[in-house]
């Protein structure tokens, strides 16, 4: 027998649900123990259609069988719940105030392992299946949070389910008729670090791919082609032009119920993002085919609208000479084409111009009109060119060490020298250098510090500028050419010395 309870409010403006989440599933009571048998079972509907329902007609199906919602108009306002039960005495039901009473005989509910199947004819409005892996405690009602309550998608998902933690009188736990408590005790936490908390509006607060700024159609959060990824309720809506207007959201559409939003469309000074660039009201002032938003683009293509995008908005919307379509006057200290500083590397050798170009320039490229001139290049003996931008014109590292006079070498002798120096010479003015590993007892400054022989394990330093003319005090190792050398070396070093006496004290 079934009886129907619930007092109908005028049927002029009720319709039967007509699409799949019009009707949801949000709690069940399947486990009870502390009333007699069976009497305490129920579970809850809610009107998500945005319309008045008239249920009538509605079929429920379990795993046991199954019943059709029959009788007068059995009408549930929007947002509004129907709540379905074995027995309407609340003496016996554990105090549910049920609105429609069904048979046990058609339905009997497993708590464990069990579904419910909502429809009407034919269209399935939500299907909810669940088995002992769900969070079911006897006497508890299983509830769905809010954020997925009103989503037939999100009701799916094992995460939006837990024992109901409202104490009823009799003892037992739930909340027939009433929004649910979230799950867990901080709704306001972002658990997957989407940007969206469950009481934002998060369907699956633990996948970083589902939330309200998510598109359906792009990803497939939980292996279903049909998915709710952005939590609106309606599946897969992603990929329909829903407004008409030749945009499908997952094509760009920001608001795919206007059809006069869309990308490309004519923004206007209305408060919305009519052309969905993500700026709001970005009206071109200065009619040159840009506008202020630099939202607008991702000129660098790796995904994110970040400070690298700087090149594809109007830098200045007051002046039509200046937008990315501009070409920069170089050295005037103004961006015309909006890349975000003036032009200051005219010959593109990868350094900017000095300051003696123009008052946008702070580099250290002394020519910027020749890539071959720059700090760091290879300085060109004998082009009468300062190459390296150091302010000396044409000083060689003769002996290949990496190491100019100017940078310090204290030892710097050429092939070509007109002195004609030996090989020895030459192989020994190579391995002197500033930084160069100190050697005992050779009587040669090979860190071109101004001291000789003070190597840590040296039990001596002498003055460099004090030895002149060949006085040695040992043997050289090495034999008797690199003694000659080092006698040689140390008269030269005489001359490249003078003058640059070290201020360390004596030996």
């Amino acid at each position: 027998m079934t009886i129907f309870l619930l007092v109908a409010t005028p049927i002029a403006n009720a319709v039967p649900p007509e699409v799949l989440g019009d009707v949801t599933v949000t709690e069940i009571q399947a486990d009870p123990t502390k009333e007699a048998q069976y009497y305490a079972e129920w579970f809850e509907l809610y009107n998500n259609s945005g319309k008045t329902l008239d249920m009538n007609g509605v079929l429920i199906e379990t795993a046991s069988g199954s019943f059709q919602i029959e009788g007068p108009p059995i009408v549930v306002g929007v947002g509004d719940y129907l709540i379905l039960g074995v027995s309407a005495d609340t003496d016996d039901n554990g105090g549910v105030n049920v609105d429609y009473v069904y048979d046990f005989g058609d339905v009997n509910l497993d708590g464990p392992d069990d579904l419910i199947k909502v429809s009407y004819d034919g269209v399935v409005l939500d299907e909810l299946d669940w088995d002992s892996s769900w969070s079911f405690t006897p006497d508890n009602a299983l509830a769905c949070a809010p954020n997925a309550s009103m989503n037939e998608w999100a009701n799916d998902l094992p995460v939006n389910w837990c024992p109901s933690q409202v104490f009823m009188a009799s003892g037992m736990y739930g909340s027939p008729g009433d929004e649910n408590e979230y799950c867990g005790e901080e709704p306001n936490v972002d658990n997957d670090g989407d940007g969206y908390a469950e009481f934002e509006g998060d369907c699956n607060d633990e996948d970083v791919l589902v939330h309200p700024d998510a598109i359906d159609g792009i990803e497939d959060p939980n292996g279903e082609a049909d998915d709710d990824a952005d939590c609106d309720g309606v599946r897969d809506d992603g990929v329909t032009d829903d407004d008409g207007d030749g945009w499908t959201e997952v094509a760009g559409d920001c608001d795919d119920d206007d059809i006069d939003t869309y990308p490309g469309a004519i923004e206007t000074e209305d408060g919305e993002d009519d052309d969905c660039d993500d700026c709001i009201d970005d009206v071109d002032d200065d009619l040159d085919g840009w506008t202020e938003c630099p939202e607008a683009c991702d000129s660098d293509g790796d995904g994110d609208v970040d400070d690298q995008d700087i090149d594809c908005y109007d830098c200045n919307d007051a002046n039509a000479d200046y937008s990315p379509d501009e070409t920069d006057v170089p050295y005037d200290g103004n961006d015309q084409d909006c890349d975000g500083f003036d032009d200051c590397d005219v010959d593109a050798d990868g350094y900017e111009a000095s300051a003696s170009y123009g008052p946008g320039c702070d580099g250290y490229d002394c020519d910027d009109a020749n890539a071959e001139v720059h700090p760091g290049a290879p300085e060109d003996n004998g082009n009468g060119v300062d190459d390296d931008c150091d302010g000396v014109i044409d000083i060689p590292d003769k002996d290949g060490d990496g190491f100019t006079a100017q940078d310090g070498d204290c030892m710097d002798l050429g092939a070509a020298d007109p002195e004609g120096y030996t090989d020895a010479q030459l192989v020994l003015s190579a391995a002197v250098f500033p930084g160069a590993a100190e050697a005992c007892f050779d009587l040669v400054d090979n860190d071109c510090d101004g001291w000789i022989d003070n190597a840590p394990d040296c039990d001596r330093a002498v003055d460099a500028a004090t030895v002149k003319g060949g006085g040695l005090c040992g043997v050289v190792d090495g034999g008797a050419t690199v003694f000659a050398a080092a006698a040689g070396l140390l008269a030269l070093r005489g001359r490249s010395t003078k003058g640059r006496r070290s201020t360390k004290g004596g030996v």
